[in-house]
């Protein structure tokens, strides 16, 4: 692709026609020069070049000269025109974020969604993760944690409480942070699965790795069994680490291989 062809891509794509954008290239090369100067520098028949200029001058993209019985034009400067369109296309972003959030019918939180594929629950994590203003319960794998790390820490920073549950060897230096032996998620099968419960109002769970399969939803059923699940795993490892596995002879061999995953 040609630098000509790229520049004047990159234009349409920020807005303007094509034949603005070669108007706009031929001035930034040549100027100040005039309509007919324009059409021939630019390749522009003449009728179209002045429809050209006029709009770029509606835009602030370009200036008009007046020299006596004819008209110059020259470019606004690169940095002062991307500048005014950045400000332009924040203002617009953030008038359609407003009015598309008033609009936006929120999903019922009391129903059980299905999110499929590993972008959509990473993404949904993050969000749970951003909003949260209490609490943050958490038992997840490395991979996961990476991605979710400075939504993590950026929640901590605000104040939010976090006890996260590790099944792996990443370190994290902040909030309350117990280790999942790796053996026993091994022998679990929860390598690569994900709780998440956020202020006690929504929880997602499923897996993270092949499957990519998490189910979120605000029940307050499922929320309470998410929450209480990851609390009595605190407690658990807890105890294991202070008392060692002795602690478990005073349980019945059926519940000792719950606890274990057997």
């Amino acid at each position: 692709m040609s630098g000509t062809k790229a520049t004047v891509d990159a234009m349409t794509e920020l807005g303007f026609t094509e034949y603005e954008a070669k108007t706009y290239l031929a001035l930034l090369r040549d100027n100040p020069a005039t309509g007919y100067q324009i059409s021939k520098d630019a390749g522009i028949p003449r009728s179209m070049v002045y429809e050209a200029l006029g709009r770029l001058t509606n835009r602030g993209a370009i200036m008009s000269l007046p020299m006596g019985d004819t008209t110059k034009y020259a470019p606004v400067p690169v940095a002062a025109l991307l500048d005014s369109l950045r400000h332009k296309y924040e203002d617009a972003l953030d008038a359609a974020h407003d009015l598309l959030s008033e609009a936006e019918s929120q999903a019922p939180l009391e129903q059980v969604w299905n999110l499929v594929g590993h972008d959509s629950i990473i993404a949904r994590a993050r969000d749970m993760i951003d909003t949260s203003e209490k609490e943050v319960l958490a038992s997840l794998d490395d991979e996961t944690l990476v991605e979710l790390f400075h939504n993590l820490e950026g929640a901590w920073q605000r104040g939010v409480s976090s006890r996260l549950i590790l099944s792996g060897v990443a370190e994290v230096g902040f909030g309350q942070v117990i280790r999942h032996p790796i053996e026993e998620s091994e022998l679990q099968q929860t390598t690569q699965s994900l709780v998440l419960v956020s202020d006690n109002a929504q929880v997602l769970i499923g897996g993270t790795g092949t499957s990519d399969n998490c189910i979120w939803t605000g029940n307050k059923h499922v929320v309470f069994i998410a929450r209480q699940f990851i609390w009595q795993e605190i407690f658990t490892q807890k105890a294991m680490k202070h008392l060692g596995k002795e602690i478990l002879s005073i349980l019945a061999e059926e519940e000792r291989n719950a606890i274990l995953g057997q």
